[in-house]
């Protein structure tokens, strides 16, 4: 009875057969369409990144036109401070005492130690 036992045991292993694998094909890739929030997002930051875009471009323009003004002012200021020495130096040749001299003696004027003043500051 003994070998019956067993032989039945060897059939019942026998009989179990091994779980098939099966292989699946690789899965389609479909596209996953987009929420509404995350259209708007998308949306969003293409329109702020444009209006920075413009805005930068705004300011570059702005900041070139400055540029222009405080150069044409520096050009300017320069020009006039030529002219302030000129004037200076011309305002000291008019009253050097050598032209009063030659205006005094043109216009027969004499000089008078009575009628001058030293005049300190």
């Amino acid at each position: 009875m003994r070998e019956e036992n067993t032989a039945r045991n060897l059939q019942d292993y026998q009989v179990a057969q091994e779980p098939e694998v099966q292989v699946q094909a690789t899965p389609k890739k479909h596209s996953v369409s987009l929420s509404k929030f995350e259209a708007f997002s998308i949306v969003g930051l293409a329109l702020l990144t444009l209006a920075l875009m413009v805005t930068l471009v705004s300011m570059k323009v702005s900041m070139t036109s400055s540029q222009n003004k405080l150069d044409s002012l520096t050009t300017q200021i320069s020009k006039t401070n030529t002219s302030n020495v000129n004037l200076r130096q011309e305002i000291s040749e008019l009253t050097s005492f050598d032209r009063f001299s030659s205006f005094a003696k043109k216009h027969n004027l004499k000089m008078s130690d009575n009628n001058v003043r030293n005049i300190s500051k």
